[in-house]
């Protein structure tokens, strides 16, 4: 298992879903994706990392963060391998992450 950790500012506003797992609607959970851009030193572009929230803190970044916001994310890494017009791909993710909102405003 890989852990990792980021710190930064949203690029999107956070997107909601609702996943309904087995395909039952009885069994429905929310996830929140964001897309987190942090600096680093030496590098001109920043990191960008999409973020996985889940639960009810899933719906309190939805409601509470929008873009250019600061957040503190810890999670794991998941990695997914493709392919996409003949060329192999590789898709790095944060889930199941706790989140931390750093801003002291409030999406109004």
């Amino acid at each position: 298992m890989l852990k990792a950790q980021i710190q930064g500012n949203l690029v999107f506003d956070p997107e909601l879903k609702e996943i309904f797992l087995n395909g039952d609607e009885e069994h429905k959970k929310k996830v929140c994706v964001l897309t987190v851009a942090s600096n680093r030193p030496g590098r001109e572009a920043p990191s960008v990392l999409r973020v996985e929230i889940w639960g009810k803190a899933a719906a309190n970044c939805e409601k509470y963060l929008s873009k250019g916001s600061g957040v503190f994310a810890a999670g794991d890494l998941d990695i997914d391998l493709y392919e996409k017009d003949g060329e192999r791909r590789v898709a790095v993710k944060m889930v199941n992450a706790e989140i931390e909102f750093t801003d002291r405003k409030v999406k109004s």
